[in-house]
């Protein structure tokens, strides 16, 4: 995920926010996803001097929601504190880096 330079800040709320909610979650899937769930900060900015955070997620838990904003909406029930929390996200978030499109060509695990 490209982060804008100046809202990395930001950007560590909302995942602080993230961690606090699959935390709290009743889901039994939640505390999986938390125990598989690692961000690392890029330590260079890019080129357009954004600041790379990736998400590895291994082992990934089966039907499990990944999405950021999904799994802050279903702890933050407050309409304006979810718009709060949209507005940081979208506000850290640069634009994507590449758009993925086509076919899976192979599956190594079968």
């Amino acid at each position: 995920v490209p982060v804008k330079a100046d809202k990395t800040g930001d950007y560590d709320k909302v995942i602080a926010k993230l961690k606090e909610a699959l935390s709290k979650s009743e889901a039994p899937e939640a505390k999986q996803q938390l125990a598989g769930w690692k961000v690392i900060k890029n330590a260079t900015p890019q080129p357009d001097g954004t600041i790379l955070y990736i998400h590895v997620i291994g082992p990934v838990v089966k039907d499990a929601d990944y999405s950021i904003m999904n799994n802050l909406y279903a702890a933050e029930k407050d309409p304006a504190q979810q718009k709060a929390l949209f507005d940081m996200y979208s506000g850290a978030v640069g634009r994507p880096l590449f758009l993925i499109q086509g076919p899976m060509v192979a599956d190594l695990s079968k």
